[in-house]
């Protein structure tokens, strides 16, 4: 793992909702909570990080679509307090440090590891957890083998020893069906303390 830049809150939320707005699970629910909020794509797809405006949007979009800021859905517990944002570059043998949250459906994908590598032998395996298709991942990881590309994960850490996923689980785990293509992967890490990490997950 290689940190690139210092980011921020305001580009983990724009990278968040685009990941989203693409995601065949979610798109329909944020345009929803868009139109209610009388907002344009163009503030997902187009994002002005410099718009003070446009970032106060965005959060306000995260809160009400996935309960950012409001301790609620995904973020109930969620760390308040990081003591920095990094862009980094991860690659193949970054992905023994990545861990899924602790989440029924991940835990037993992961028989119990909370590894996406696990995980991926599950799916090789012709394992369905909960009788749910694995076509999502499989369709995804050949996506990846001719060269789609996505918005940027989103991890917490609070030692940059290992990471948990906060936005990217089926991605995660498509690339841990094809680990040789997890090169320089763009991710914004929030650091926290580890109190506040282990609280959420």
């Amino acid at each position: 793992m290689n940190i690139l830049r210092t980011s921020s809150e305001d580009e983990m939320i724009s990278e968040f909702l685009k990941a989203e707005y693409r995601s065949e699970r979610f798109s329909e629910q944020i345009k929803k909570v868009m139109e209610k909020l009388s907002l344009d794509e163009s503030i997902i797809l187009s994002a002005d990080l410099n718009s003070a405006d446009e970032n106060t949007a965005r959060k306000k979009l995260l809160g009400e679509f996935r309960g950012y800021g409001e301790g609620k859905e995904l973020f109930e517990n969620f760390p308040t307090k990081f003591t920095e944002w990094s862009l980094c570059s991860f690659s193949r043998p970054d992905l023994e440090k990545i861990r899924y949250i602790d989440y029924s459906y991940w835990n037993e994908l992961s028989a119990g590891t909370h590894k996406p590598l696990a995980a991926a032998e599950t799916i090789r395996n012709g394992i369905k957890i909960y009788d749910l298709s694995n076509d999502g991942f499989l369709r995804t990881a050949e996506y990846i083998k001719n060269g789609g590309d996505f918005p940027k994960l989103f991890f917490l850490t609070s030692d940059y020893e290992s990471f948990v996923i906060v936005e990217g689980h089926l991605r995660m785990t498509a690339y841990a069906l094809v680990p040789e293509r997890f090169n320089d992967v763009e991710v914004i890490v929030g650091k926290c303390g580890s109190e506040e990490l282990d609280m959420w997950m």
